[in-house]
């Protein structure tokens, strides 16, 4: 008679069962229904950044100078050792946003005070906590002749000052390099910066940076007059992966649905088998 189970029991004996149903294996099949769990958790926790992230992203669609953001994943492997079982864990985690430093496309808008920098490249302004970076140049002139943000912050100009214009403006051009003309004489020039890595630069709300960095002076950037520069955000694949991350979210939530009522059928059929 072939013999089987911790007891030596007949295999078609049901004390077979109870042998292979004590503590120590049900605590082990209870942990690793709980190690699914918090693999489980660890990517559920990463796919709601990254839709908080494309979130962002669309509602930036049209957010002039916005660079799209995504989130960088990574994994990584820990043992878990259960009643002297040792068993590889891959956990899966976002390591960190980055920014997409693809140029928008440069859409006319044929206002003076429209300028989009076409290459490497930042405006510089003004603000009450200090100078801060952007590359949505939607200017106007501000009451008392400031050239301004759209969010009211003064331009700075390649000399850090701000760029002031009086009632005698008629006209006002820009060139390539950022020298500005008023009314056909040179006025002095915008405050183009440029960083080695953009990415380093942190993004305080739309199209707005800061950076602990000193910059240097765009060399190889261009102004470009009349013109502002669109969001690089793709709203389509932005809202297809949004539904792909919905439907993530959902999967991931039913399988720790289904590892729950495992768990719990399980701690049922042990006591009833105590």
């Amino acid at each position: 008679m072939r013999k089987c189970g911790p007891e030596g029991e007949n295999e078609n004996n049901f004390g077979t069962v109870r042998a292979y149903s004590d503590a120590s294996f049900n605590f082990l099949r209870i942990t690793i229904m709980d190690n699914g769990i918090y693999v489980t958790l660890t990517r559920q926790l990463a796919l709601f950044r990254d839709m908080d992230a494309t979130a962002n992203n669309i509602a930036n669609a049209n957010t002039t100078g916005y660079d799209a953001e995504h989130i960088m994943f990574s994994s990584y492997m820990t043992k878990d050792a259960s009643q002297g079982v040792s068993n590889p864990i891959s956990f899966g985690y976002d390591i960190s946003t980055y920014r997409d430093n693809t140029a928008g496309a440069l859409k006319v808008t044929g206002n003076d005070l429209d300028v989009a920098i076409e290459g490497n490249g930042y405006f510089t302004v003004e603000t009450p906590l200090g100078t801060r970076y952007t590359r949505n140049g939607s200017f106007h002139i501000a009451p008392d002749g400031t050239m301004v943000t759209a969010e009211g912050y003064p331009v700075l100009d390649s000399s850090a000052q701000h760029i002031v214009f009086d009632e005698s403006t008629r006209s006002i051009q820009i060139g390539e390099g950022g020298n500005l003309k008023v009314n056909g004489s040179d006025f002095g020039n915008l405050g183009v910066a440029q960083f080695d890595n953009p990415r380093l630069l942190e993004r305080l709300s739309g199209s707005m940076f800061k950076s602990n960095i000193i910059p240097q002076p765009a060399q190889n950037a261009r102004v470009m007059q009349g013109m502002l520069e669109s969001s690089n955000v793709q709203p389509v694949n932005e809202l297809t992966h949004m539904v792909g991350l919905q439907h993530a979210v959902t999967d991931t939530a039913q399988f720790i649905a289904v590892v729950y009522d495992l768990e719990r059928k399980a701690a049922d059929a042990w006591a009833q088998q105590s």
